[in-house]
């Protein structure tokens, strides 16, 4: 079975001792049969956006057929800069998603400065993964409804207080919004119950690769009772069908 991985970090990451260079995510890639990796990158979250997103540029030239790039956006304070940077990492430099990091109170995601970024990914026509909680996402897709919003971790992170439940209902609640199944945390049912509550389409599989390991995260989703087309949509059908918006500029 193909399976993308929808939220991967490549470099350093100091505060955690991580430094996940390529090679590493590609072999543990492959020993959980994992085909394409979507990646963001340490740098960019956290310290020098910057320098960081042109390093992912750079492992993305290298290997082009086993990575997609997230273009980080680490605060939306930047004004017409930020927005020129995310048209030329997608229209030139081939990247295919948008990742903001949402920490409270120092920076949310629907902060109104984010509000064009935002929109020039929808008008990109490019995912965006958001580490955010179920009321953020909520809040931007009602203000832009043509953006497609991932929640990251499904709700099971301390910006959301592991309330996945919560970000299950806004999910279902509204067509742009979708899941992200990477957590440290993981309860009985949590996939069983985003199928069954906000449909099999609309949940992606991700690992959080280097932080947690891809094989017991395809394992939340192998190992769950739901049918194997559900299966299959989430570990890449799916993530496929976003994908495939960019795509369709390109024709």
């Amino acid at each position: 079975m193909k399976i993308i991985d929808g939220h991967v970090h490549i470099g350093k990451a100091t505060w955690c001792h991580i430094d996940a260079q390529a090679d590493l995510l590609i072999r543990a890639a492959d020993r959980a049969g994992i085909e394409k990796l979507f990646v963001t990158d340490f740098m960019a979250l956290t310290y020098d956006m910057a320098e960081g997103n042109e390093f992912l540029r750079a492992q993305i030239q290298k290997y082009p057929d086993r990575f997609y790039g997230y273009y980080t956006v680490s605060a939306g304070r930047f004004g017409p800069w930020i927005i020129d940077q995310l048209d030329r990492y997608v229209s030139e430099y081939g990247f295919r998603g948008l990742k903001i990091y949402s920490v409270p109170p120092l920076q949310v995601i629907d902060d109104p400065y984010m509000i064009p970024v935002i929109a020039k990914a929808a008008e990109l026509r490019i995912p965006i993964l958001a580490h955010s909680t179920g009321p953020e996402c909520e809040s931007l897709a009602r203000q832009i409804p043509e953006a497609i919003l991932i929640n990251a971790h499904m709700g099971c992170c301390p910006q959301a207080q592991g309330d996945w439940h919560r970000s299950i209902a806004s999910a279902k609640n509204h067509p742009n919004i979708y899941l992200d199944t990477a957590s440290s945390s993981f309860d009985n049912n949590m996939i069983e119950t985003a199928v069954a509550e906000a449909g099999a389409e609309k949940i992606v599989y991700g690992s959080d690769l280097p932080l947690l390991d891809p094989a017991l995260q395809i394992a939340k989703v192998t190992e769950s009772d739901i049918t194997q087309e559900q299966k299959e949509l989430i570990l890449s059908g799916n993530m496929q069908r976003l994908l495939s918006r960019r795509d369709s500029v390109l024709l």
